[in-house]
Parts: structure tokens; C-alpha cells; sequence
């Protein structure tokens, strides 16, 4: 038994990342990868807990184990090694190399953490280290999905920080269990939920994936919301609204996933669709909602890097990831196109491959919750037809659209040895899914073979093939719609600007005009208040005299209120006759009442 944490190891390894070069480097990221899966494989799950004390009174367990992580361990390890193996077919830029091992380092830290603040350090590196490999990539448009990705990620770390806060300061501990409700509840909710791509918090998932480089997208794919979704499950206890929350990931993230035209970005809305499979069921809150969420996670590991490495072999050897501009790359492209096909069948769903596995058991699990299975049957239906599009036009039409000189060699050997080695495993899972089931927390079986489950799939195959008969421009290619609901998120932000820049502004200005004023008059009739007093209500009744009196006593009247003004304020007068004096004492009064009633 090993009792040190698998994050430690590519933490430590990833030190000599910047003295290395060349084939060393290479040699040495892969002796981590393997490492690290030897050592989560050794770990047992009896093995004691490994607590520190950073925080007096408050203990940190940075290593326990039990089947739940061990399996999220063992499929993270597994992933991580393929990634190194696949980014091997060149020298990767030394922070890019970093950001790898070290998203890496920050799953496994999460997976085997114990309490709530090792959670929140190793998540905190998972963000750091996305970022590096987002902002390493030579797209033109990656520093911007950077800046994009960190806004999203601080406004979510403080939200899990404040929730992982007012969990200790209200339970008096911070070990990971189910979570009360009140603030604490909806901090923790929203602070996953930013990583776990929840609606409407997901944007930058199809943002920032498509603007790394062909390895980078790979390795994002797999950790930080595959992480989130690991950690909603350990949490538990979050209800039926993350259940819906979970359908509605399905069907929206489907739906965009239609519609695009860059394969990477088509991917990167899969993230969100299947990851509302597993949110679903997790949502479910039962033993067998529980063992199809993780069940799904493995198999979306799997399939979903499969397709995005088959993906970046594409743009590295054509240039282009849109399907408008592919197609005839089954003729030269043989082995990564059935990669492809074996990796978008399993998303499919397709009995003998490892999705049918774990969709099935969400399916069925969701059965608990009303309208939870319609919708993401209705989900499956058209996953069914966006995968159909992006092997027909990708790999399987004509080359007639495609530019002069488009038709390259097939993706080199160490590609092709990492999507060989996924695609086996998704194979193996699909044939015999109990070697994946056994390792399941509560061991819930799956049957994707039984009559049930094949008539299910049945259907949803039939009816992606009707709508794919009816709807002619499904099997055309398009240029893909890229608003989603960031654009509110635009248009709310130039409506502040707007509000700062124009009211707000013209308001502050008016505010001080007569501010400036006030301070004016009241300076103005400081100098000789009698006087000022008797020339307000001389000018108040001005008009009155000139309704009533005669003409002359008007003119005099005036006369008298210019010459004061004129002589304002020099000119004198007596204030102590009988009358002021009532009003004198009147208002000497009326301040001692008040200072009274006040104290």
C-alpha cells in the first residue's frame, strides 16, 4: 500500500519539466504518467488517512480512500497517461507541458482529498493550470478565452470558498459530507456549478477549449469539469433541482452541439450535454443514480478524448476543424477515422460500446424523478443526429468541398497509439461492462444487452434517423451558430456602461449644480440674514402688490426691494422690535424642544 498522495508525485515531477528538453522531457512526462497510475492503483482503499493540521483546530486530510475515489482516481491517472502519451508526438511548449501535469497533480489532490480546504487549494491549481495551457496555445483568440475562463473561475473559487467557510464555521468541521441548507448550500452549489458547466454558467467551456491547441483541448476536456461532477458525488445530498439542472445540461448543451460547425466547439458542448447526464443522476440521490453519474464520467472520459484527440490528428494534419471545410478523410485518414467513429458511436450510444453502458443506467435511474428520462431521451436523440453529422461531413463525404491539399497522411504513430489504446478501452467496457461496474461504489449492474435496453436504444436511433430523413439541411453542412447566452452577459455589461457613462453621470453633475447653487444662496444670505429675509419675502409677494395695488404704491414697492438688493448687504435694520422679538423667543423654543424630544 502506498500512503502518499498521487498529486505529490507530478507536482515533484513537474519541477524538472523547465531543465529538460527534447526527448528527455518527453521520456520523463511519460515515466509520470505511469507512475502516477502505478501509484493510484497501489493505493488501497483501507489505507489510513493521511491528516495535517495546517489550520489549528481544523484537521486536513490530503489522502483517504474508499471504491468512489478510487475509481475516479484510477480513470483521471489513466487519462492523464494518454494525454502524455498523445502530446508526445512533439516538443510541447514547457508551460503547456506544466499546465498538463499539473491539472493532473490538482484532479488527483481533489479526488483523494478528505476536507473541504484541500479540496479548495487542489481547485484552485485545477484552474491555474487550464489557464496556462489555454494561454500557451498560438491561437490568435487564446489570450482573450483566457482573461474569459479566469473571470469565470475567481467568481466560482470565491463562491466555493465562501461556502466551504460557512460550512466549518457552522458544523465546527471541515470534512467532505452532505451539505445543510441556506447560504452555505447555494455557495457550494454555484461555486461547482461554474466548473461543472452548469446553465447558464457554462460559457466558457465552448469559449476556451477550441482556442487551445490541439493537446491542450484534449487534457481540458477530461479534468476540470469531470473534477466538479466527481466532487457533487462525494458531497451528495443536493436534491431533485440539481437532478433538473442536469436535464436541462443534456438538452441544451445537445441542442448548440447541433449547431456548430467547429468540431472542437461541437465537443465542447457535448462536455455540457453529457455532463448533465451525470449531474442527473447524481441529482437522483440513489445508489444506482450514484453508480450511473460515475459510471458515465468514466465512459465520457473515455470517448469524449477519444473524439477530441481524432479531432486535433484532423487540424493538425488538414488545418481546419470545421466540417464545412472537411470531408473524404476516411480514404486517408483511415485509423484516426475509426477512432472517430468508435469514439462518436460510444457518445452515441451504441450497444457493444461503452456509452450504451452508462446511458442506459442514467436512463434508467432517472426514472425516479417525473419527466427527468423524457429529456434526456429526447437529449440522446439528438446526440444521435450532431454525431451522425460529424462523422458524415468530417470523415465520410465527398471530398468535394474540401481546398487543394486537404487530403493528408493519418495522424503520427504516438497519436495513434494514445486514440488506439482509448479505443480499446471503450470497446472492452461496451463487451464487458462489469469490469466497470465492479469497481462501482454501491456495484450496480448494468444490463445494456437486455431487451429493454436494446428497444430503448431502438428507438432513439429510429427517430434521429426519421428527423435525419425529414430535415434535409441536418445532413448539410453550415456555418454554425456561435451566440449563446453570453451575448446577455455583453448586453447587460455595455447596459451598465451606458448607465455609468450617461444617467449616472448627467445625474452626479445635476446633483452638483445644485449642491453648488445651495451653497451659493445660503453663503449669499449668511452675510446679512435679516435683510436676505426681508428681501425673499418682498420678492414672494412682488407679484400680489402688482395684482392689488395701485401704480403707485407698485413702483414704490419696487423701488424699495431694487435699493436693497443694491445695498445688500450693507444695508441695516433693526430687529429688536416687539414683533421680532416674538419671533425671536418663538424659535429659541422651539430648538429646546427639540434638543429635548431628540435626548
Amino acid at each position: 500500500m502506498i500512503d502518499i498522495p498521487p498529486a505529490f508525485l507530478f507536482l515533484i515531477g513537474l519541477l524538472l519539466v523547465p531543465i529538460l528538453r527534447g526527448a528527455a522531457r518527453k521520456c520523463w512526462t511519460v515515466l509520470l504518467g505511469a507512475a502516477g497510475l502505478l501509484m493510484v492503483v497501489l493505493i488501497g482503499s483501507g489505507s489510513p488517512d493521511l491528516v495535517v493540521a495546517f489550520i489549528p483546530g481544523i484537521e486536513t486530510i490530503l489522502l483517504t480512500t474508499d471504491p468512489l475515489r478510487q475509481l475516479a482516481g484510477t480513470i483521471f491517472a489513466t487519462a492523464g497517461l494518454l494525454v502524455i502519451i498523445y502530446a508526445s508526438y512533439r516538443d510541447l511548449p514547457r508551460i503547456e507541458t506544466i499546465g498538463i501535469l499539473a491539472s493532473v497533480a490538482a484532479a488527483l489532490g481533489i479526488v483523494y482529498a478528505g476536507d473541504l480546504i484541500t479540496v479548495f487549494i487542489f481547485w484552485e491549481l485545477l484552474a491555474l493550470a487550464s489557464l496556462a495551457i489555454i494561454w500557451s496555445s498560438k491561437d490568435p483568440d487564446s489570450p482573450g478565452a483566457g482573461y474569459r475562463y479566469l473571470l469565470f473561475h475567481i467568481f466560482g473559487g470565491a463562491c466555493l470558498l465562501g461556502g466551504v467557510v460557512y460550512t466549518i464555521a457552522t458544523t465546527g468541521t471541515a470534512v467532505i459530507g452532505a451539505v445543510g441548507d441556506g447560504i452555505g448550500f447555494l455557495l457550494l452549489f454555484i461555486g461547482i456549478g461554474v466548473n461543472a458547466a452548469f446553465i447558464p454558467l457554462h460559457t466558457w467551456v465552448p469559449d476556451a477549449y477550441p482556442r487551445a491547441s490541439v493537446v491542450g483541448s484534449v487534457a481540458l476536456c477530461i479534468f476540470t469539469t469531470k473534477a466538479a461532477v466527481f466532487l457533487l458525488a462525494a458531497i451528495g445530498g443536493w436534491g431533485t433541482a440539481v437532478a433538473y439542472m442536469g436535464g436541462a445540461m443534456a438538452l441544451y448543451g445537445a441542442v448548440y452541439a447541433l449547431m456548430q460547425d467547429d468540431i472542437r466547439r461541437l465537443l465542447s458542448y457535448s462536455i455540457i450535454s453529457q455532463g448533465g447526464y451525470m449531474i442527473a443522476a447524481i441529482g437522483v440521490g440513489t445508489v444506482a443514480g450514484i453508480d450511473a453519474g460515475l459510471a458515465h464520467l468514466v465512459n465520457d472520459i473515455l470517448f469524449k478524448s477519444l473524439l477530441f484527440m481524432a479531432a486535433g490528428a484532423v487540424i493538425l494534419r488538414t488545418g481546419t476543424g470545421r466540417l464545412s471545410e472537411l470531408g473524404g478523410l476516411s480514404r486517408t485518414m483511415p485509423k484516426t477515422t475509426l477512432c472517430a467513429v468508435i469514439g462518436g458511436l460510444a457518445l452515441a450510444g451504441v450497444p457493444g460500446l461503452n456509452g450504451a453502458v452508462s446511458k442506459g443506467m442514467v436512463i434508467e435511474a432517472a426514472e425516479a424523478v417525473p419527466y427527468l428520462a423524457p429529456l434526456l431521451m429526447i437529449s440522446a436523440v439528438i446526440t444521435v443526429i450532431y454525431v451522425v453529422r460529424l462523422l458524415y461531413l468530417g470523415f465520410f463525404r465527398p471530398a468535394t468541398g474540401t481546398k487543394e491539399g486537404r487530403l493528408p497522411e493519418d495522424a503520427p504513430t504516438l497519436m495513434m497509439i494514445a486514440m488506439g489504446a482509448t479505443a480499446l478501452l471503450c470497446i472492452v467496457i461496451g463487451l464487458y461492462p462489469s469490469l466497470l461496474t465492479s469497481l462501482l461504489p454501491g456495484m450496480t449492474a448494468a444490463h445494456p444487452f437486455a431487451p429493454s435496453h436494446l428497444f430503448e436504444s431502438a428507438l432513439i436511433f429510429a427517430a434521429a434517423g426519421v428527423l435525419l430523413l425529414i430535415l434535409a439541411p441536418l445532413r448539410r453542412p453550415w456555418h454554425g451558430v456561435e451566440t449563446d447566452i453570453d451575448s446577455l452577459y455583453i448586453h447587460a455589461g455595455r447596459f451598465v456602461v451606458w448607465i455609468a457613462k450617461n444617467p449616472l453621470v448627467h445625474g452626479a453633475d445635476l446633483i452638483g449644480t445644485c449642491l453648488q447653487r445651495i451653497v451659493s444662496t445660503l453663503r449669499i444670505i449668511s452675510a446679512n440674514p435679516p435683510v436676505a429675509c426681508q428681501i425673499g419675502l418682498r420678492s414672494i409677494a412682488l407679484p400680489g402688490v402688482r395684482i392689488f395695488s395701485d401704480p403707485s404704491k407698485t413702483r414704490a414697492y419696487e423701488e424699495r426691494l431694487s435699493l436693497m438688493k443694491n445695498q445688500y448687504p450693507d444695508e441695516q435694520i433693526s430687529i429688536w422690535g416687539g414683533g421680532y422679538g416674538i419671533i425671536f423667543i418663538s424659535i429659541i423654543a422651539f430648538l429646546y424642544f427639540l434638543f429635548d424630544l431628540i435626548k
